[in-house]
């Protein structure tokens, strides 16, 4: 058997378990800071490392800056830095760029954010990235060796005045597919700064009775100029028949509540299936 190596990237919003046998946390893993054009800020990012208590070797780490966004479908991607319309990874400094962590204490890295005078309103975005970086390895014959790099993100949201949000529920889709229902809302933010709205789910059956839903909880959040269209899969199974759908979401904009109502037809008795909560970066 040739000997080969593996490398497995991971990226990560907040906390991981470390190549040393411990585990690595940033925090805070969000920062929404609102600058006004011009002016300066820093704050700091801790990184906590531990690890077994007879473990007390460092750990190298490395600092680097990226872009990010969410997709449409509610996934967060990450970028090379200033590849983005409205990328602030130029105006973002951290210090230490790399460094020996030792376990058992809280490490810090500054960032600094100046704001350029001409910057335009809006949120702008960028993620402070903390990679370890792997141990010399020793490739041996007939010997396959697996290497899991993870990498860790705080991200930034710089707001500009001049902030505007404006959510809308452009449509509710409902389906009845063979692994059970699934509820799907397409919402807008036509505003340049993020809107993190709460949302319900309820289901009726033909007499107007709840039969299913989901409680009130926040969703994904929506970021400026974009669009999200997150499939719900509903945990209980639906008997055959037709159902009214309602999904009630307050977009924290300063309008009131809206609702959404579509039917659903189930032809075919329902597999009932967990859906699992997204991230919210």
């Amino acid at each position: 058997m040739r000997s080969a190596l593996i490398f497995l990237l991971l990226l990560l919003p907040a906390a991981v378990a470390a190549q040393t046998g411990g585990s690595m946390a940033l925090a805070p893993a969000r920062f929404e800071l609102e600058m006004k054009p011009g002016t300066e800020t820093t704050v700091v990012v801790d990184l906590d490392f531990k690890t077994a208590s007879d473990l007390t070797r460092p750990a190298r780490i490395v600092a680097s800056l990226n872009d990010w966004n969410i997709t449409r479908d509610g996934r967060v991607e990450f970028f090379p830095a200033n590849t983005q319309a409205n990328s602030a990874s130029s105006w973002l400094i951290y210090s230490p760029g790399e460094a020996a962590v030792m376990p058992g204490a809280m490490h810090q890295i500054r960032v600094t954010i100046a704001v350029p005078s001409n910057a335009t309103p809006g949120d702008h975005l960028a993620a402070l990235i903390i990679e370890q970086r792997p141990e010399t390895l020793k490739v041996q014959p007939n010997m396959r060796q697996m290497v899991i790099r993870y990498r860790l993100a705080s991200v930034f949201y710089i707001k500009v005045p001049g902030l505007t949000r404006q959510g809308d529920l452009e449509n509710l889709l409902a389906e009845s597919t063979p692994n059970g229902v699934v509820v799907t809302p397409i919402m807008k933010n036509a505003g340049n700064s993020v809107v993190r709205p709460t949302a319900s789910l309820t289901v009726l059956d033909a007499d107007g009775k709840t039969v299913a839903g989901l409680p009130e909880s926040e969703t994904i959040p929506l970021l400026a100029n974009s669009q999200t269209a997150q499939p719900l899969r509903l945990e209980k199974a639906l008997a055959t028949g037709k159902y009214t759908v309602k999904y009630r979401v307050d977009f924290q904009d300063g309008r009131p509540a809206t609702e959404g109502v579509t039917d659903l037809v189930v032809a075919t008795p329902q597999i009932a299936a967990a859906s699992s909560p997204p991230k919210k970066p």
